[in-house]
């Protein structure tokens, strides 16, 4: 069976005709494959507008939803026929896309390669075509986040900031209930933040970011004014009628509160690097 494959380009300036390459779609006619480059999607974040930004990110997650196989189905790929909900991935309509297609997102004229569709093979024309090939962390509940923070963010960050601090009215006299952060530091202001699952009971979501935002109000009660606050998660996959989904909205919208996807920690990494971030609190040593 005959495989193909088409690039996905943002257009960068229609004057000059620059795009970069951003994901790739591969299919052999029954299983389909599509990735982007979240890290390349970030590199470039500063030459599009704000809401070019939000609209490609969200249509780029939106294919990936709708081509890509589901997580459980997995380990079974190429191995047996898994029936796609994807019907429009084949040559003729890609091939229309790349015509027609030339707004925020490009399709390339879809190629055939004589090759059997492997993950293997994805793999390596994604790194020829796009960029570095980056593993998907499937998140599942709040540990698995924490896990994730803890493995690609914390030994990018650690000495810059205090790191799984429980915070107390004894650091900030306004603060009536403990709350515990995933880091915190001072760059002139304070800057702290926090990873949220946004796929639990509601009731403990809710209860876990009024915690949180209650400690911004603490903190500026103190005196530190202007703080920058990291809200770290995932988009809940729910209807966007869900209280979750309503939520994780409020908090992605919110002008004193920063959400960054998982996939984009790099963002908090960048900015404590660049903007000489130290720990808040003088760490005690025995």
């Amino acid at each position: 069976m005959r495989t193909i494959f088409s690039i996905l380009y943002i257009p960068i300036s229609a004057t000059l005709d620059e795009r970069v390459s951003i994901g790739l779609i591969m299919s052999n006619g029954e299983n389909h494959l599509f990735k982007y480059s979240h890290k390349k999607l970030q590199a470039i974040k500063g030459l599009l507008d704000n809401e070019s930004y939000l609209i490609l990110k969200t249509y780029l997650k939106s294919l990936e939803k709708e081509i890509n196989i589901t997580e459980e189905n997995e380990n079974k790929l190429f191995s047996i026929d898994i029936a796609s909900k994807a019907k429009w991935v084949n040559h003729s309509y890609i091939s229309y896309l790349s015509k027609y297609s030339n707004n925020l997102l490009q399709f390339s004229e879809p190629k055939f390669i004589d090759v059997l569709l492997s993950k293997e093979v994805y793999r390596r024309v994604f790194e020829k075509y796009i960029f570095e090939y980056e593993e998907e962390i499937h998140v599942s509940d709040s540990n698995n986040v924490y896990q994730n923070i803890k493995k690609e963010l914390y030994p990018k960050i650690s000495g810059k900031v205090n790191i799984d601090r429980t915070l107390t009215s004894n650091d900030f006299s306004n603060l009536f209930a403990p709350v515990e952060v995933n880091f915190i530091g001072v760059n002139g202001v304070p800057v702290a933040g926090q990873v949220f699952d946004f796929e639990k009971r509601h009731y403990n979501l809710e209860n876990d970011i009024t915690r949180f935002i209650s400690l911004t109000k603490a903190i500026e009660l103190s005196g530190h004014k202007d703080g920058k606050y990291f809200v770290l998660g995932r988009e809940p996959q729910t209807n966007p009628t869900d209280k979750n989904h309503i939520m994780w909205t409020q908090i992605r919208d919110a002008k004193f509160l920063d959400f960054v996807d998982i996939d984009e920690i790099g963002i908090v990494e960048e900015y404590i690097e660049k903007n000489h971030v130290t720990p808040f609190f003088d760490e005690v040593t025995e």
